[in-house]
């Protein structure tokens, strides 16, 4: 960074432009720490990553002669019903399993690669018993616990955490009776063990997406089972300093994330200060990073590579006058390496009691007066601002009152001041000014009394205002806030720029929001997933931050209906809780987010759409009423069938025994009540 310190000497209100030149430093230190999950699914990864070690080594060796490792292991809260807490289950949860823990730092950052691999290859796999882990503990404590871990404060930090399953988030200690919400703080033993799992329930989302961006870590998901991918992509999504990475079989491919991430890294310039409010010094930084259009409002250039020069423009200002008595602030602008030191010397007095800087007789009041703090005090017998005027002269003559005329008017001094000598004096000196007293400052004033708004100084009734801002009294920022850092377009291409804030329209049917029109609520780039939780438990008191809310950062409004809002362009969200009901609620990006501390306007609906209770006992009877149905339907059916067949059956007895008839006649075995014999002698009948 160049230059690397500086001496300002700065008046309230008055900003300084400082150009500050980066370059990207070879051979940066880094920090790789590898958290895994050790329960029993994840035996075969664990021996991959040891054999993996040396290659770790010779990737980080090839990047930078400054790297260190360390490894660190998780299970599970050792409570019911995350573990099995028997006596026989706690020293043998599985076969070949040792006693289950929460977190261990097994092995402390360090440059040795073989003790890497020594330990992950020691290390005890372990079991628990519900399928998701308490992979959230053991980020905390890794993060946290700065010293234990071994973290630089100068390295690029990378945590790489492996595992197979999902994770437990603030809410579900409660099923153990962990109530106290996570105090973000490290609670390892000598041992390295987190000992109060106990205490403290399960960290939010959010509570590590915010230690993780305060401390500068970088984390990895690396993931081996397919099934959890989009859980941990969202999860990568909503932590900002994350990133996601789906682990092979063999895990070879942890080296490329590993490399994918340095480059990410590697390639990103962020600047910040140590400064606040307290010591009264305000920094604002622009840059154009590698783009050719104008500078914009930002502290952070991506996609830079060694051998770019990155300029930074840092407007600094000085709002407040200090309380004590010193007048020196000393101010650090610093990248994670390096830094720019501004020593600034508030100048909030003119000192004009010092009779060193008393000039008796000076020649710029014309040698008839002293020169005091800038102002003549005339000698007896001489006046004007300059002392120029004798007062043996007449008080205002034809001449001097012609030189008080400004063009084209025939009203001295423009009706606000006195004629003397010729040079006007003007009435209300701290409003009106000017050769003439042509000029009013009351033009520069802005609605809530400020001179040009705080942000220029007031001309001759017009405000020239400060690098920046534009408007008639600078009210507004300049076209150069409507531009991201990332897009480098104007208001993301999806507005236009007014007032120095970006008014979306939409686009091809879609609806855009944001401060730079970047948010697209249906497709894919919305923040309804970072709200949910926090509106879910302001709003209905329930969901996983039930218990954390006043970690939550936004502030919601309650309305019955939200369709005024949907209508007015507001991107709308609707999640489903766990007990089956809908809650909607839409965000847009408030209007004022320059001058508010919560940029979102969040309105909830107050009614959640649940399900209607289902009738029991409707059902009830309705299923006995069926059940009766059913069987006299039955019986009816049988009956008619059983009827059907008798009669088919009766018919085709009467078919049968209608044809079994015949004559007497023809029946061989009929015999007739008279018998006739035949006497062959006689010859005749004889009855």
């Amino acid at each position: 960074m160049r230059p690397q310190r500086m001496k300002l000497k700065l008046r309230k209100g008055v900003s300084e432009s400082i150009d500050v030149t980066y370059r990207l430093a070879t051979d940066y230190p880094v920090d790789l720490y590898y958290l895994m999950d050790l329960s029993n699914s994840m035996k075969d990864d664990k021996e991959n990553i040891a054999r993996l070690g040396a290659s770790l080594a010779h990737l980080l060796s090839n990047l930078t002669s400054q790297y260190q490792l360390g490894f660190g292991s998780f299970v599970d809260k050792v409570l019911m019903p995350y573990a099995d807490t028997s006596p026989t289950k706690i020293e043998r949860p599985c076969a070949g399993c040792a006693r289950p823990y929460s977190f261990r730092n097994d092995l402390r950052l360090d440059t040795d690669p073989a003790l890497f691999t020594q330990r992950v290859s020691a290390a005890s796999i372990s079991g628990n018993m519900d399928a998701p882990e308490g992979g959230f503990d053991a980020l905390m404590q890794a993060m946290v616990c700065t010293d234990q871990i071994g973290w630089r404060k100068t390295a690029r930090k990378i945590l790489i955490f492996s595992t197979d399953a999902k994770f437990h988030q603030a809410g579900d200690g409660r099923l153990a009776g962990v109530i106290i919400p996570n105090d973000m703080t490290c609670h390892l033993n000598d041992a390295g063990e987190y000992t109060d799992y106990d205490k403290y329930d399960y960290p939010s989302i959010a509570q590590v997406n915010k230690i993780s961006k305060e401390n500068n870590i970088n984390i990895i998901f690396a993931i081996s089972n397919p099934n959890h991918e989009e859980v941990y992509q969202r999860l990568s999504a909503v932590v900002e300093t994350s990133s996601y990475g789906r682990m092979e079989s063999d895990s070879k491919n942890v080296v490329d994330l590993v490399k994918d991430q340095y480059d990410r890294l590697s390639s990103v310039v962020r600047l910040s200060d140590n400064s606040s409010d307290d010591d009264g010094v305000n920094i604002q930084y622009f840059s154009r990073c590698k783009g050719d259009g104008p500078s914009i409002p930002t502290k952070e250039c991506r996609g830079v590579k060694t051998d770019d020069a990155i300029q930074f423009r840092l407007e600094v200002t000085v709002t407040e006058c200090p309380t004590d008595n010193s007048e020196t602030r000393y101010v650090e602008v610093k990248t994670l390496q390096d830094s720019l030191i501004l020593e600034i010397e508030v100048q909030c007095t003119c000192g004009c009691d010092d009779p060193a800087i008393n000039e008796e007789n000076s020649p710029t009041c014309s040698g008839a007066g002293k020169l005091v703090c800038g102002v003549c005090e005339c000698n007896d017998g001489f006046r004007g601002k300059k002392c120029e005027c004798s007062n043996q002269h007449s008080e205002s003559s034809e001449q001097d009152l012609t030189l008080c005329r400004a063009p084209n008017s025939t009203r001295e001094c423009s009706g606000l001041g006195r004629c003397s000598c010729g040079v006007c004096d003007c009435y209300d000196r701290q409003f009106i000014h000017g050769k003439y007293c042509n000029c009013n400052r009351r033009r520069c004033l802005s609605g809530d009394g400020n001179e040009c708004s705080g942000h220029g100084l007031c001309g001759c009734n017009k405000c020239d205002c400060n690098p920046g801002y534009t408007g008639d009294l600078c009210e507004c920022p300049d076209n150069s806030h409507c531009f991201d850092s990332e897009s480098m377009k104007e208001c993301s291409g999806h507005g236009t720029c007014e007032c120095g804030k970006c008014r979306c329209q939409p686009v091809q049917g879609v609806t855009y929001s944001g401060k730079y029109c970047e948010d697209c609520s249906n497709c894919g780039t919305g923040r309804c997933l970072v709200f949910r939780d926090c509106v879910q438990c302001l709003a209905f008191e329930s969901g996983p931050m039930a218990d954390t809310c006043d970690f939550c950062n936004i502030t919601i409004n309650e309305i019955d209906r939200l369709d005024g809002q949907i209508s007015s362009g507001a991107s709308h969200c609707i999640f489903e809780d766990e007990e089956g009901c809908y809650f909607n609620f839409t965000y847009r990006y408030h209007p004022d987010h320059d001058n508010t501390a919560v940029p979102y306007i969040i309105h909830v609906q107050r009614e959640r759409q649940c399900p209607p209770p289902p009738p029991i006992l409707a059902i009830a009877f309705g299923l006995v009423a069926g059940i009766v149905l059913i069987g006299l339907l039955t019986l009816a059916l049988w009956k008619i069938f059983t009827t059907i067949h008798d009669r088919r059956e009766y018919a085709r007895f009467e078919k049968e025994r209608a044809g079994a008839a015949w004559s007497r006649e023809d029946n061989p075995l009929y015999k007739g009540a008279q018998t006739t014999f035949q006497n062959p002698a006689f010859g005749e009948q004889v009855k």
